[in-house]
């Protein structure tokens, strides 16, 4: 609602185009512009003036404020008020009048409630009350404290004294005033009344005439009312008509009817876009007016013709438009749900037959599926106790063999008896978690209640399960109430505690905590495992003690089985406890075990009470992720094994460590950063691992290395077939289920590094030979010139006097030079040319030692100032083609002296094996990065300065290895490398002398 008039802000307005201010400051944050004000005969909202006075402090002072009301007496809008109040009026009575019920104060802002109250001669009060929910304005009572001092003036008295008084919900004015006496007023009054009167006619007329334009402007909108109504009222009968019927057909009839007689149309036509139209009347043409009616399923049209008026009949159908689409809607869906309806009752009935026909066959698959479990706990039961038997004979063995052999077996072998050890422990306490299932599944549970120290047993629960905890890198603590002896059975007890505190050690993260507490409560006795690990979700929480039942996600990838919590329920269900599980508010989760509390008498004991000793828990090894693994001699690769059992992963490093460098990564994560860092030849992978699995490793593996012929091999207990597919999607090359025998899997791991060798040699072949048809050409064109150059020096020094083209002469010198550049083309022709040749080899016997000495000899200025260190266990001669043979370790000798440098020292050491010849290089240098150990072997690539080398040496090196069905390959050593060179098996055959 508005509550102020625009009459108010004429002033205002006024005084800011005097002094040449832009009016749009006094409206800034309210939705009005200054030509919205100055219409006085419009209003607005009491919070816009609000908003317009808060304005108002940036454009006035106080006392420009308090003018602007004095000034407010003089404009022509209150000319009128001043002539009736000069014939009416005293100066009490003038403020009496402003200030009353219905006065002028009162209609220009509504939301004020004034009153006034004479105090004594020369003295009234005026009071401003706000209305309920109306804030007052300091500044709008400052203008009205202005116009009640200059309002005298209006009935020709002396200006009044104002003095204002501001409350919560409005304000008081204390006015002073003089009331005119004698006979000077009267006159003044007397004369002065003809001109007020003619003043006052006028002002009259001009109201007169405002008020006949505002009849105007109501009786239009009146006569507009009207109408709107009349067709409001045709609408609604129309809405009301097809809103009652059901039928298509009669609702499109009810609608061109209705139509056509409420505005005299000629023609109206529907068509309900469903196949039912209907008309009335007839007419040619096009028709004058078209609406689309939107429909759920399909779209209909309305259409008339006719001389109606356009505007009225168009509103109509504006109006009518949307009811008459939802009832031809209704209509279609009335009809479309009595089809549904009678088909339903016959499907019913249909149905209703094939229940009962199910009914009856699931009763007969009922009792055949508990005849089924039935066999089947029996079954279980069964198998389980012959599986204690072997398992038991597994831990009298292990511990007969480590009491009677234990110091005689080094580190390694007494890991391994103890991963046994621990292993058939494990298989022993889930078979005998399994025995209480079923015994519980077939109600043949049978607990057995003693007197207990629960105190006491909890301390001791404590201590055993403190080293699995301190490994996991948790912290243990427990709070244990002083309790007496309670009648329960401490096996059981002892076991629904360890599962608990297993549970909380499993899933918490290093770092976190694991508490437990023992309290008493009445009649009942509690304990609770706390852990801060990373909670329940509430889906995991409705069907946690169900049998098998496991998380999703990464915590599903942690070792179990799912029986465990199963057990726990079972176990307190039997002592008619309670066991919950609950979120903690500072994060991780709490289990809470209530029992009934049932005291006993402590009774002597004639053998040792039940209690877990830490060697059931089982020994954690201390391998981390990142551990390396070496052989004793040269590595053959590098390895990343991806397992998160570290016991294991453990194993498996082991096994393959005679032969290669193996790095462990306990989880997905870890293992990709060392592939990162390693750049490894083979990775093998578990499937299920928390933070990374196996199938996203083997992808983001073959990223990361962009090595395509790098083998990955999975090793995982999941054997569906969606798995290993998916595994070999994702660049798997073998897939090996657990368990597994050791010999098989290094079979494995060697046959996939033999076939990563082939595919890297048929690689390289190509690379050489499409470089050779390059190099061979250039070779050409550079050896003939070179041999020229060559041929020509010796003639041309025999052809020039001692003098001249002695040594020392600079002629002499001069020919030197050219000589030694003509030999380096020669050589380098010689080297480009051996990209091309791919003839047999005249493989001959030779000595190895011998080469090795004549390659130390030739290398001779590379390894001044360095220990040269040989060890060659390598009995006869070897079929080779020894020139080349002698060229290869020259060349790697050469570089091992460089790495090396002053100081520091080159080994060669040759070995005789079942399977050919290993000659390995290496030297106290740094080594190749791990990134360039292919990249050495490319053709043109060196680390050399630019002029020191021409980056075919270790090409062709490897090139003439090859040729002899060899490898030449860059294993790690200790902190550097060594360049291994292994000649197949019938290389070390020589040739038999023939028969004569």
């Amino acid at each position: 609602m508005k509550e102020v008039s625009c009459r108010y802000f004429d002033i205002l307005l006024r005084d800011l185009r005097e002094r040449g201010v832009d009016p749009r400051r006094l409206v800034e944050g309210t939705p009005y512009t200054a030509r919205d004000l100055a219409k006085k005969d419009e209003r607005v909202e009491w919070t816009a003036l609000v908003r317009m006075m808060e304005n108002a402090r940036s454009l006035w002072t106080r006392d420009q404020l308090l003018r602007l009301g004095e000034r407010s007496t003089e404009g022509p809008l209150v000319q009128f008020i001043g002539v009736v109040a000069r014939i009416r009026f005293s100066v009490a009575g003038f403020y009496q009048w402003v200030t009353a019920e219905t006065g002028v104060a009162s209609q220009m802002i509504t939301c004020v409630k004034t009153s006034s109250r004479v105090l004594g001669p020369g003295r009234i009060a005026v009071e401003f009350k706000m209305s309920r929910g109306f804030a007052p304005s300091e500044e709008f009572f400052l203008i009205t404290q202005g116009t009640y001092a200059a309002m005298p003036r209006m009935v020709g008295a002396p200006r009044a004294t104002v003095t204002s008084e501001m409350r919560p919900d409005g304000a008081r004015f204390l006015i002073q005033y003089t009331e005119p006496k004698g006979i000077i007023p009267s006159v003044r009054r007397f004369v002065t009344a003809p001109f007020t009167m003619r003043q006052a006619a006028t002002e009259i007329a001009d109201a007169h005439s405002s008020l006949l334009a505002r009849y105007q402007e109501l009786d239009t909108a009146r006569a507009e009312i009207e109408r709107q109504h009349e067709l409001l009222d045709i609408a609604y009968q129309l809405g009301q008509q097809v809103w009652r019927e059901r039928d298509l057909a009669k609702i499109a009839r009810s609608v061109v009817t209705g139509l056509r007689s409420s505005f005299g149309g000629v023609r109206v036509t529907l068509e309900t876009g469903a196949g039912i139209s209907a008309e009335d009347g007839t007419c040619s043409g096009p028709p004058r007016i078209s609406a689309s009616l939107p429909g759920s399923s399909s779209t209909g049209r309305l259409d008339v013709w006719g001389d109606s008026t356009l505007d009225d009949a168009k509103r109509l159908v504006d109006l009518v438009a949307p009811t008459i689409a939802l009832a031809i809607d209704n209509a279609v869906a009335y009809q479309e749900l009595a089809d549904y309806q009678a088909g339903l009752e016959k499907l019913v009935d249909q149905r209703t037959t094939e229940l009962r026909a199910a009914r009856d066959e699931l009763a007969g698959l009922v009792e055949q599926l508990r005849e089924a479990m039935a066999s089947r706990e029996r079954f279980f039961g069964n198998i389980s106790h012959e599986i204690r038997t072997p398992l038991t004979l597994i831990l009298l063995a292990t511990g007969d063999i480590e009491k009677r052999a234990g110091a005689l077996l080094d580190e390694r072998a007494r890991a391994g008896l103890g991963s046994i050890t621990d292993g058939a422990r494990k298989l022993l306490r889930l078979v005998d978690e399994l025995l209480l299932l079923a015994a519980g599944q077939a109600d043949k549970l049978v607990l057995a209640p003693q007197p207990t120290d629960v105190r006491a047993m909890f301390v001791q629960i404590l201590a055993a399960w403190r080293p699995a905890a301190e490994a996991a890198g948790l912290a243990l603590d427990g709070k244990f109430a002083e309790t007496r002896f309670l009648s329960l059975d401490p096996v059981a007890i002892e076991r629904v505690a360890s599962n608990l505190i297993s549970n909380a050690v499993k899933y918490t993260p290093s770092g976190g905590s694991v508490e437990i507490e023992l309290g008493l409560d009445g009649d009942s006795v509690w304990f609770a495992v706390r852990d801060t690990g990373r909670g329940i979700d509430d889906e995991l929480a409705k069907r946690l003690f169900g049998r098998f039942e496991r998380a999703s996600g990464d915590d599903r990838r942690k070792a179990g089985t799912g029986i465990g919590l199963a057990l726990v329920k079972q176990l307190v269900d039997g002592h008619h406890g309670k066991v919950a599980v609950k979120p903690r508010p500072t994060g991780g989760t709490e289990f809470v075990v209530t029992l009934p509390r049932i005291d006993a008498m402590p009774i002597e004991r004639t053998g040792p009470s039940p209690q877990l000793t830490p060697s059931q828990i089982g020994r954690l090894p201390k391998i981390r992720s990142g551990a390396t693994f070496t052989p004793p001699g040269t590595s053959q690769g590098v390895i990343v094994i991806a397992e998160d059992e570290p016991r294991l992963a453990q194993a498996i490093a082991e096994l393959l460590s005679d032969q290669y460098t193996v790095i462990v990564g306990l989880d997905g994560a870890a293992a990709l950063e060392l592939v990162k860092k390693h750049q490894p030849q083979l990775l093998i992978t578990d499937v299920d691992m928390p933070v990374m699995n196996g199938i996203e490793l083997s992808r983001k593996f073959r990223e990361i290395t962009g090595d395509r012929l790098a083998p990955i091999v999975i090793l995982s207990a999941v054997v569906d077939m969606r798995t290993r597919v998916m595994g070999l999607e994702a660049g798997a090359i073998d897939y090996v289920p657990k368990p597994f025998d050791p010999h098989e899997l290094k079979a494995r791991v060697a046959a996939q590094f033999r076939m990563r060798d082939l595919a890297l040699r048929l690689h390289r072949a190509e690379q050489l030979s499409a470089m050779g048809i390059l190099t061979s050409g250039l070779a050409h064109e550079l050896r003939n010139p070179a041999n020229g150059i060559v041929n020509a020096l010796a003639p041309i020094t025999e052809l020039l006097p001692p003098d001249v083209g002695g040594p020392e002469t600079p002629v002499g010198q001069l020919l030197d030079v050219m000589k030694q550049c003509a030999e380096q083309i020669a050589f380098l022709t010689r080297q480009l040319l051996g990209f091309r040749n791919n003839a047999e080899l005249d493989l001959r016997p030779a000595e190895i030692p011998g080469l090795v000495q004549r390659a130390l000899k030739l290398a001779n200025s590379a390894l001044s100032g360095i220990d040269v260190r040989t060890n060659l266990a390598l009995g006869g001669p070897i079929l080779c083609s020894a020139p080349l043979l002698l060229q290869v370790l020259t060349n790697l000798i050469e570089n091992a002296g460089h790495a090396a440098g002053k100081g520091g020292w080159v080994e060669v050491h040759g070995t005789l094996g079942h399977d050919g010849v290993t000659i390995e290089i290496s030297d106290s240098g740094p080594g190749v990065p791990v990134e360039l150990r292919e990249r050495v072997f490319e053709p043109f690539f060196t680390t050399k300065p630019p002029g020191q080398g021409t980056g075919l040496g270790l090409s062709v090196a490897r090139t003439i290895v090859h040729r002899h069905r060899g490898t030449l390959e860059i294993h790690p050593k200790g902190d550097g490398t060594a360049f291994v060179i292994r000649l197949p098996g019938e290389a070390n055959r020589v040739a038999e002398p023939k028969c004569a």
